[in-house]
């Protein structure tokens, strides 16, 4: 038969269950009352979003019969009154009743004091809020609890107020229709517009709301006390699995392990709990460990005297490789700062003389000249060894009497000279080992090595320096991690300035390239081992012609780059003036011809039509005429902008003050801003601005300009700036600049040929700019399109020949 055993009232477990419980009970204390306030607040704020649906519903009912009901019905049967179809009140009460019955814990009512239909009379509460919202008509809805038959109702309530469209049922009875006298008779008149007398009420039932949510909580309730049942019976189960059994396991382990005289100490401990248990265990064991250390400090202390005295044993030692250390440090240090052999030799060898404790030493060079350095300075060198040679070869320090000889030799094997320490006696030199000292020679022959090979490499790198930075273009060597590593000042210059300053480490493919990303050119050229040209274009116009060459290393694999660049703005600019140039006189020649082919069979027509004038007397006749002679001069004067531009003209035909023409000109079309509400302004900076182009020309290309202008700007918000500036000696610049949408860059290179325009059809003609280019382009200037950068428009500069005043 198996017998349950319960835990004691004193055991670990039980105390552990008892705790368990009071938390669980405080916890459950302390949500029941979040949940009752939570509770509280979501019912009140489900009536409240019920009571605005309602009115949301409502307000699209009586739009719908005030908007497009009524007005239909009146359209149709305008001496019949239809209150089905025609009252909003009906026909609210209608749709809105059926879904707040009392019974759906909801209530709807739209009544007056002095309604139509006594059943919408307004009850006590009603008519007192009635009364609320005519104290203050500014009041738009009233909302609050309120016991209704006993019961608790959330209330929200909002006048009526009668509009305009609502004076013809409610107004005078005499203007009413006589279908709704019959209904209701004389009730419900005399009504003013914006009275109010009436309110639509809304009542919702709190006790049928919190009824559906009080059933879930307790239902969420019941489930949550089943739940920390379980959670007690898991608990309990596992602290008893994972704590009490592996702090018996382990007190156990304590007793298992203990001598007789800790087993006897254990077992007072038996009646205790787990925990009792553990520490009396861990108190019994540290007694133990606490003798064992006293003997283990003993042993240590007889190690410690053993030690010592092997430390001074081996100190005189460790001293002298310390000193050793220190000097091959010294010397690396000195080894880097050297910059040819005689400063490396006068650095180095008075600290080996003195580590070693030498009297002298000396450095006999056996290269291709006979240098010898010697220390202290002023010393005798002393005399070379009868196997001199000998020593060279064998690669061998050797000691003779005082002194040792020690090879210097290169990394190859190559003598580089000799060295000698010499010391007072033989004693002292005897003290130091000879391998020590041959490989210290050879250190520092590898180190001569290397200084020479430094000095000649940093004498090719100042003639390539000096190749790059002489190029007057940018040129970059870059790795294949796209950084550059050699750049000219040509190369920092342009980075700096296409970057606007934040970066000058002369990487010129970052302003056009996206470093990281598959498509840099750079990748490509790694890649496939071919050179790559490319022409690059960036937002202000500027081009440029890119190269890049592939570098390979002795394996064969591109490792670095040549980056080449060169700017051919200038070039690309000379190429379109020239072109538009050729253009422009092709052009120019083409349509004189048209020009005169055409002109004579207009003057056949108006002739004609002066002679048809006279000839007639029908008033339709005369305005057909009329149209006939508007639309010939229009071809006409089309075909006199042709011939202007066609014609040769005289270069340099006259002299015209800048300053002057735009403001006569600014003077001319400001009676035509004015009406638009667009603002002209005039600015030069000195008078006497004098140009080479006539007056009548320069007011024709301004004008052309200006009237552009003005139909790029908009009303009232348009602004024109007219700037005369001396862009140098030889030059003056007249920029005309606004600030309307700008010129689209695809329309910048057809905005001088001729019959372009971006104007509704006859609006123009699209010959005012060309024949303002070919003005101005005879006398050897210029017009140049940009955006304004004052106005944010578009700019249109004029760069025209300047005449210096002789001021003798």
């Amino acid at each position: 038969m198996h017998i349950m055993h319960l835990p004691k009232a004193h055991s670990l477990q039980t105390r552990f269950f008892i705790g368990l419980c009071l938390a669980a009970l405080v916890l459950g204390s302390i949500f029941s009352v979040v949940a009752y306030f939570h509770l509280r607040s979501a019912v009140e704020r489900e009536v409240e979003d019920k009571a605005r649906l309602f009115f949301t519903h409502l307000e699209g009912i009586q739009g719908y019969v005030r908007k497009t009901l009524r007005p239909a019905m009146y359209e149709r049967f305008p001496a019949t009154f239809i209150i089905e179809a025609m009252s909003s009140s009906y026909i609210s009460r209608e749709i809105m009743s059926p879904s707040s019955a009392p019974n759906k814990g909801s209530l709807f009512r739209r009544v007056a004091v002095g309604a139509r239909n006594p059943d919408y009379e307004a009850n006590e509460l009603e008519r007192q809020l009635i009364g609320y919202f005519q104290e203050d008509p500014s009041r738009q809805i009233w909302q609050g609890y309120h016991s209704i038959e006993g019961e608790r109702h959330y209330i929200m309530a909002r006048p009526v107020r009668f509009e305009q469209s609502c004076l013809y049922c409610h107004g005078r009875p005499e203007d009413a229709p006589p279908d709704l006298i019959k209904i209701y008779g004389m009730r419900g008149f005399g009504k003013k517009e914006d009275s109010i007398a009436g309110l639509d009420f809304v009542a919702t039932s709190m006790a049928q709301v919190a009824g559906g949510m009080r059933q879930s909580m307790l239902t969420y309730f019941a489930f949550f006390a089943a739940s920390v049942l379980l959670i007690f019976f898991a608990t309990h189960v596992l602290f008893r699995v994972l704590v009490v059994n592996n702090l018996s396991h382990l007190s156990a382990v304590f007793h298992r392990h203990a001598s007789g005289e800790e087993r006897a100490a254990l077992q007072q401990f038996e009646d205790q709990d787990e925990i009792s248990k553990l520490v009396g265990g861990i108190e019994t064991m540290g007694e133990h460990l606490f003798e064992a250390r006293r003997q283990l400090q003993d042993y240590a202390d007889n190690l410690r005297r053993m030690v010592e005295e092997r430390t001074a044993a081996l100190s005189w030692e460790t001293q002298a490789r310390r000193a050793d250390v220190q000097l091959f440090v010294s010397l690396l240090q000195d080894m880097a700062k050297s910059r040819s052999r005689p400063e490396l030799w006068r650095r180095t060898l008075p600290q080996v003389c003195r580590r070693f404790g030498a009297r002298r030493i000396a450095y006999l060079c056996t290269m291709a000249s006979t240098d010898a350095y010697v220390w202290p300075e002023g010393a005798a060198l002393p005399k070379k060894p009868a196997d001199f040679v000998e020593i060279l070869t064998s690669g061998t320090a050797r000691r003779q009497g005082a002194t040792v000889f020690i090879p210097v030799g290169s990394s190859a094997g190559y003598a580089e000279g000799l060295l000698f320490l010499d010391w007072p006696d033989e004693e002292k030199a005897t003290e130091h080992d000879l391998k020590l000292l041959q490989a210290l020679g050879r250190q520092l022959g590898i180190v001569a090595e290397n200084i020479s090979a430094l000095d000649g490499l940093a004498r090719q790198m100042n003639i390539l320096e000096t190749i790059v930075e002489g190029i007057s273009d940018p040129l970059v060597l870059m790795d294949s991690s796209c950084s550059a590593l050699t750049v000219n000042v040509a190369a920092k210059k342009l980075t700096s300035e296409l970057s606007g300053g934040t970066r000058s480490d002369g990487n010129i493919l970052a302003p056009f390239f996206n470093l990281s990303s598959g498509l840099c050119p750079l990748r490509y050229v790694r890649a496939s081992g071919i050179a790559d040209f490319r022409e690059l274009s960036l937002l202000n116009r500027r081009s440029f012609s890119i190269s890049l060459y592939p570098v390979q290393d002795q394996s064969g694999s591109v490792a670095h780059v040549v980056v080449f660049l060169r700017e051919t703005t200038m070039e690309g600019h000379l190429q379109a003036q020239l072109l538009r140039t050729e253009k422009m006189a092709g052009v120019g020649r083409f349509t004189a011809g048209l020009a005169h082919e055409i002109n004579n069979p207009l003057g056949v027509i108006r002739c004609y039509t002066d002679l048809l004038r006279q000839a007639i007397s029908d008033p339709q006749q005369l305005d057909d005429l009329q149209v006939i002679e508007r639309h010939t001069h229009q071809a006409q004067r089309v075909l006199r902008d042709l011939l202007n531009f066609a014609r040769p003209k005289a270069v340099g035909s006259g002299i015209a003050d800048a300053g002057q023409v735009a403001q006569s000109v600014s003077e001319v079309f400001s009676v035509q801003a004015a009406q638009k509400g667009v603002r002209i302004a005039v600015r030069h900076q000195e008078p006497g601005l004098l140009v080479r182009l006539g007056i009548g020309e320069l007011e024709q290309v301004l004008s052309n300009l200006i009237i552009n202008a003005l139909d790029a700007v908009s009303e009232e918000t348009g602004e024109i700036c007219i700037t005369v500036a001396a862009g140098n000696k030889a030059m003056i610049a007249i920029e005309v600049a606004d600030n309307g949408p700008g010129i689209p860059g695809s329309d910048v290179s057809q905005l001088f040929d001729p019959f372009f325009t971006t104007k509704d059809i006859g609006a123009g003609t699209g010959l005012g700019l060309t024949i303002s280019y070919g003005i101005v382009n005879d006398v050897g200037g210029c017009i140049e399109i940009g955006r304004s950068k004052e106005l944010d428009g578009a700019g249109f500069t004029i760069i025209l020949p300047r005449v210096q005043q002789d001021w003798s």
